[in-house]
C-alpha cells in the first residue's frame, strides 16, 4: 500500500497563509508543518498574519506578484509568539505565547491561546481563556484527529500534551506516566508523523563550553542532541526510541515526506541535513548532506534552520542562519554578512530520497527563524526575525540596517527560488510563518 500523507487531503478552498513575529498577541494561521498541499489547489486570495510587538498583523497576498497588502491588526496576547499550529478543520488555531527575554525579578509568564478562524476571511476570534503551561512552548502541533495539542518546552526538558474540545477550545491538560521526561537541552520541536501513532521530539543540545572566572577556567561538557520517538494513544507519550548524535550534531526540526516512510533533520549543530527511514518508531539514517555553500563555516555562529518538505515531494527546502558581528578579518561584504543567511534547496531523488543541493540563495534578512510555502505553492515566505547592522570594515562610513522582515520567493518550475521582495517589520524581531486554507 503506498505510503499516504493525511496533510495532503486538507487543502482545499481559499487559503489563508500566515506569519508570527515576536508577540503572542499574533496569531497565525495553521502552521505549513500540519497543511500542505499535494498540488496547486486555490486562486483564491492568501492572507498573511504577522506577529508584530505582541500584535498580529494581517496582510493579503497577492498570489501573482508575491505583494503584501495590510488589511488587519489583532493586538495584545500576554507574550511573544513562540509557536502557532492549526487544527485540522481550519476552524480554529493556537498560539504559544511567552515574555521574552525572561523577567529578573519574577517568574516568566507563558500562555497557550485558541482561536476561531473565520471561515469567510480567516479573522480571528479568541475561545475561552488562555492555558498556562508549565513552562515556555518553545514548539507546538496538533495531532491528526484534532483532539489534542502537543507542546515541546525547552526550558523543562520535556512534552506536554493538552486536550482540545469539539468547539476548539483548549481542554485540560493529559497526565503523563513520565513527567517532566528529562529530554536534554534545547527541546525545540514535537512533531507527529502521519499515522499519528509517533511523536518525535528533536533535542539540539550543545556544544562544550569554555570560559574564565579570573584565573580559572571553567569547562561546561558537551549537550549531546537527540531525537525522541513516543508512541501515542490517547495523549499519552510513552518513550519507545532514541536517536542519539555524535559529538558536534544537533537536530532542530524534522519534516515528513509527503509519499515515503523518509524523515528530514535539520542539523542545527552541524549544518547538515541528515535523512531517515521511519519505520514503526524506529528512525534509521539513510543519508547526511551538508546544507551550506561554504561547508567550512560551523556552529555556533553558522546554524541550521527550519525545514519543509515540498507538497510534491521532489525538493527540500532548510534555512541557514547566521549572525556573526563584522570585522577586519570577517567583513560584512555582502547582503547576508559573513556568514550564510540563505535557503538551501535540494532535489530528492524519486527512488531512494536522497537530497541532492542544487540552490543556496540569500534571504535577504538575518536570522531565519521560520518559513512556509503558500498553498498555491507559487511562493516560499521566509520570516527573518533579527535586525542586523551591515558594516563595511572597508568603507568605514557605510553602515547598513537590515530590518526583520518578510521575504517572498517565487518557486520556479524546478524547486528553485527566485526573489521577489520584501516587507519591512520595524521595532521587533519575526518568530513564525505559516499556511493554511480556509474551511
Amino acid at each position: 500500500m503506498a505510503y499516504k500523507h493525511p496533510r495532503l487531503a486538507l487543502w482545499s478552498r481559499p487559503v489563508f497563509l500566515l506569519a508570527a513575529l515576536t508577540s503572542c498577541r499574533s496569531v497565525g494561521v495553521p502552521s505549513v508543518e500540519v497543511n500542505q498541499p499535494s498540488g496547486p489547489v486555490t486562486s483564491e486570495p492568501v492572507v498573511v498574519y504577522a506577529g508584530v510587538a505582541r500584535s498580529l498583523r494581517v496582510y493579503e497576498l497577492d498570489t501573482k506578484t508575491g505583494g503584501l497588502a495590510l488589511r488587519q491588526t489583532v493586538p495584545d496576547l500576554k507574550g511573544d509568539v513562540q509557536y502557532v499550529a492549526v487544527h485540522p478543520t481550519r476552524k480554529s488555531l493556537y498560539v504559544s505565547c511567552t515574555e521574552m527575554p525572561a523577567p529578573k525579578d519574577r517568574p516568566q509568564i507563558s500562555a497557550i491561546y485558541a482561536f476561531a478562524i473565520d471561515a469567510k476571511t480567516g479573522a480571528l476570534a479568541q475561545i475561552g481563556e488562555p492555558h498556562t503551561p508549565p513552562s515556555r512552548a518553545v514548539n507546538i502541533s496538533v495531532d491528526n484527529t484534532g483532539r489534542y495539542l502537543l507542546l515541546a518546552h525547552n526550558i523543562t526538558e520535556s512534552a506536554s500534551v493538552l486536550s482540545l474540545n469539539p468547539d476548539g477550545s483548549l481542554g485540560q491538560a493529559v497526565k503523563q506516566a513520565e513527567e517532566p521526561q528529562h529530554l536534554g537541552f534545547l527541546v525545540h520541536q514535537i512533531r507527529i508523523d502521519p499515522s499519528n501513532k509517533w511523536v518525535m521530539v528533536p533535542v539540539r543540545g550543545d556544544d562544550e563550553k569554555v570560559t574564565m572566572d579570573g584565573k580559572v577556567k571553567k569547562v561546561e561538557p558537551e549537550k549531546f542532541g537527540h531525537i525522541f520517538t513516543f508512541e501515542f494513544s490517547d495523549g499519552k507519550l510513552t518513550r519507545r526510541h532514541t536517536v542519539d548524535f555524535p559529538s558536534l550534531l544537533g537536530p532542530r526540526h524534522i519534516d515528513f515526506h509527503p509519499s515515503k516512510p523518509l524523515v528530514y533533520v535539520s542539523m542545527e549543530r552541524g549544518n547538515r541535513i541528515m535523512t531517515y527511514k521511519h519505520d514503526n518508531g524506529v528512525l534509521t539514517e539513510l543519508f547526511n548532506t551538508t546544507t551550506l555553500a561554504d561547508p567550512s563555516l560551523k556552529f555556533s555562529a553558522q546554524r541550521a534552520g527550519p525545514i519543509h518538505v515540498h507538497p510534491s515531494g521532489k525538493w527540500v527546502y532548510v534555512a541557514n542562519r547566521n549572525t556573526q558581528p563584522c570585522s577586519p578579518s570577517t567583513p560584512c561584504d555582502k547582503p547576508s554578512g559573513p556568514g550564510e543567511n540563505d535557503v538551501a534547496v535540494f532535489s530528492l531523488d524519486p527512488s531512494t530520497g536522497e537530497p541532492k543541493l542544487i540552490q543556496n540563495i540569500e534571504t535577504h534578512g538575518f536570522e531565519a527563524r521560520t518559513m512556509t510555502i503558500d498553498p498555491s505553492l507559487h511562493f516560499l515566505i521566509v520570516a527573518n526575525q533579527k535586525e542586523f547592522s551591515l558594516g563595511f570594515p572597508r568603507e568605514a562610513d557605510k553602515v547598513v540596517k537590515v530590518a526583520p522582515n518578510l521575504s517572498v520567493f517565487r518557486i520556479e518550475d524546478d524547486g528553485k527560488l527566485s526573489y521577489v521582495r520584501t516587507t519591512d517589520v520595524t521595532g521587533t524581531e519575526i518568530w513564525w510563518v505559516g499556511a493554511v486554507a480556509l474551511p
